[in-house]
């Protein structure tokens, strides 16, 4: 059984040596919204998820006056995988456990035939996102990569998430072990889903890759 989340939390930092072949980015881990030391960061990427998810992808409902994507489930509970290209981020994405509040159980049960999963083991995978300057590249691969790695880090088993039909394509690219938790369903003008990740030793082969990518460096708060 793996150990309780927050005790690991509280002792991780783990540096991996880059793999040479591929330009790799500073991977970051902070642990709660409200870590003063990391603040600047933690804001630099609530306005980035901003452009992205408003600018871009022109989701009016996430629109505040002061240009920071932030919602509910930003807190102190929330785990941030930032990837930095000379101190600036570029892109990440987030993890927050489901024994708290979260966008699966709270707005979008409904997509879920059944039960929505939840326990200690299990995280909410939410809020993917690439500045436009760096896509194309490798950056993509090395935080695909960074998933698995974090969530064994951490003592995740599962992951859940909301999906468009596009992220089917880029799970099986990464070699994850997954199932739809019910079928797409129309919500906003976008088709999605829910989605359960295994994190478990039955993936771990296709994850081996992915893990030697995605994380040359890694360091927690």
């Amino acid at each position: 059984m793996a150990k309780d989340v927050h005790s690991r939390r509280e002792h991780l930092s783990k540096n991996v040596a880059p793999n040479k072949e591929w330009p790799l980015f500073m991977i970051r881990l902070i642990t709660g919204s409200a870590d003063p030391r990391h603040q600047d960061l933690l804001e630099e990427h609530y306005r980035l998820r901003h452009d992205i998810f408003v600018g871009e992808r022109g989701w009016a409902a996430l629109a505040r006056p002061d240009g920071r994507e932030i919602d509910a489930y930003d807190t102190p509970h929330a785990v941030y995988v930032l990837a930095l290209n000379d101190g600036q981020v570029v892109g990440g994405y987030r993890f927050l456990p489901t024994s708290v509040p979260h966008l699966l159980q709270d707005r979008y049960s409904h997509l879920a035939e059944g039960p929505v999963p939840c326990g200690r083991e299990i995280h909410e995978w939410s809020r993917f996102f690439i500045r436009r300057d760096h896509r194309g590249g490798g950056l993509f691969r090395q935080l695909m990569g960074s998933v698995p790695c974090v969530c064994r880090l951490l003592g995740i088993s599962r992951l859940t998430s909301v999906i468009e039909p596009d992220w089917l394509m880029r799970l099986d690219a990464a070699s994850f072990r997954y199932g739809l938790l019910g079928p797409f369903v129309e919500v906003a003008g976008m088709q999605l889903a829910a989605v359960q990740i295994d994190i478990g030793p039955a993936s771990a082969s296709g994850h081996t890759l992915g893990c030697n990518l995605g994380l040359n460096a890694i360091t927690s708060g």
